[in-house]
């Protein structure tokens, strides 16, 4: 990482595999600022706006638009250029009446799947982490860094404790109402979300439990063909069939 032009960037050759950066874009590229996503795997809001949407032809447009407030993530204006876009994240343009989900793919890491309006109302969240804070409650904290509480009325029988880690919250935003819980659990559908199989998807057949998260793997199905991923690379979608619109096999 270096300083140019008075902002932190990176250079070309440091930035991850996924990014799709065009060679006229030149030797430096804006470094993802610190937040709700690992900077090693998400989308700078600038490289979305000028290399993947193609918006725009260069950094300072981009950054133009930007800072204008046309862009939502999640349901709230974003003006930051180098802000993280990451895993199921929605990215709202209201001028355009586009939207699009932040979905994990085989051969570049990340893309941007167009959605629906109907569906950019929602996201799904998977919980990484649970606690119980004082008065009983207790708090969600989510894949995209954001925490939920839940209120419990007697801690000493908490008849709202339903959630467990690996769960997935259907939530809506940018309200973050919990619409719908999607149970980590057998023939439930799901994304794999990182390793050499991301982006597949199906049916979970097979969960094997061993000491360790690195050491418990998970076994999808799908048309036929079984893949072995391990348990924190899982991301549950759906039961019966998936919460969310997926891009269509050989897009």
């Amino acid at each position: 990482m270096t300083k140019h032009g008075g902002q932190k960037v990176l250079k070309r050759l440091n930035t991850p595999a996924h990014l799709q950066i065009k060679r006229k874009h030149g030797k430096f590229f804006t470094n993802p600022t610190p937040g709700p996503h690992p900077r090693r795997f998400c989308l700078p809001l600038l490289h979305i706006v000028r290399d993947l949407l193609d918006i725009v032809d260069n950094h300072k447009e981009a950054k133009k638009l930007i800072g204008l407030g046309y862009f939502k993530v999640d349901g709230k204006v974003v003006s930051t250029k180098s802000y993280p876009v990451g895993l199921m994240d929605v990215l709202s343009i209201e001028q355009e009446k586009k939207h699009y989900r932040i979905l994990p793919d085989s051969h570049y890491g990340l893309i941007l799947h167009e959605i629906s309006e109907e569906e950019s109302m929602f996201k799904l969240c998977r919980i990484n982490n649970k606690l119980t804070i004082k008065g009983g409650h207790i708090q969600l904290n989510l894949h995209d860094g954001r925490n939920i509480l839940i209120r419990v009325k007697d801690p000493r029988s908490p008849k709202e404790d339903i959630y467990k880690r690996m769960d997935v919250l259907k939530i809506s935003i940018p309200e973050q109402e919990v619409q719908k819980i999607l149970k980590f659990k057998e023939n439930n559908i799901a994304i794999i979300m990182s390793g050499k199989n991301i982006g597949q998807v199906g049916k979970i057949i097979n969960v094997l439990k061993r000491f360790g998260p690195k050491a418990s793997t998970v076994s999808i199905q799908h048309n036929g063909d079984r893949t072995e991923t391990l348990y924190d690379y899982t991301f549950i979608i759906g039961e019966e069939n998936s919460e969310i619109a997926l891009p269509k096999i050989g897009n």
